[in-house]
């Protein structure tokens, strides 16, 4: 099994994957301030992910919010009975480790909560949290969703272990740290890099 060099999680991946769509300037910068944990981000954005958070908060841990006690509801009963928040999730690809915090697993489904003021169908087809599948595959998980409230109605997205491809997901993985050797000397957080182990009994 090959040493692991590289962690990476969904939200660089998913830069990564805008990136190489359009490699401009812009985007680039954009990459490696995810990388190096630069926010960057305007008040309007903030707020975005404020209200993400709240919405979240108040579907898992009933937090007091400003939205439809209905559609919280509405929202609850879409979740499995039994499942547990915020599952550690990671898996080993190549030299590449992958990791994050899915919101919701349990009873064979993986859910992430999501809201949006621009959804159009299929929004999440290709994001990297879907590995959070390809990691728990082996532990009886067969589907990976997304429940989504774009203010106006709730949206439901699924995908099943047995028709999604993950082959593209798990290459862009490959070429992103081909990125990061590239411009290693831009990365100013070297968390993403995992260096070997010296010294111990034959070091």
């Amino acid at each position: 099994m090959a040493d692991i060099r590289y962690r990476v999680y969904p939200t660089l991946l998913n830069e990564f994957a805008k990136f190489l769509s359009n490699p401009s300037l812009e985007n680039r910068s954009a990459l490696l301030n995810r990388i190096n944990r630069v926010s960057d981000f305007d008040e309007q954005t903030l707020m975005k992910f404020r209200k993400g958070t709240s919405f979240e908060d108040a579907v898992l841990k009933d937090k007091k919010s400003d939205f439809d006690p209905e559609i919280i509801f509405r929202v609850k009963e879409m979740l499995p009975k039994n499942f547990v928040s915020q599952l550690a999730v990671k898996f080993n690809h190549a030299d590449v480790q992958f990791y994050g915090f899915a919101d919701v697993a349990g009873e064979g489904r993986v859910i992430d909560i999501k809201t949006t003021s621009s959804y159009k169908e299929s929004k999440y087809k290709t994001n990297f949290q879907n590995l959070y599948l390809y990691a728990l595959k082996d532990k009886g998980f067969s589907q990976m969703e997304y429940i989504i409230y774009d203010f106006e109605t709730i949206k439901h997205e699924v995908y099943s272990l047995e028709n999604y491809d993950f082959s593209l997901q798990l290459h862009y993985m490959e070429l992103f740290t081909e990125f990061l050797d590239e411009n290693r000397r831009f990365i100013t957080d070297k968390k993403i890099f995992v260096e070997p182990q010296v010294g111990g009994l034959f070091g």
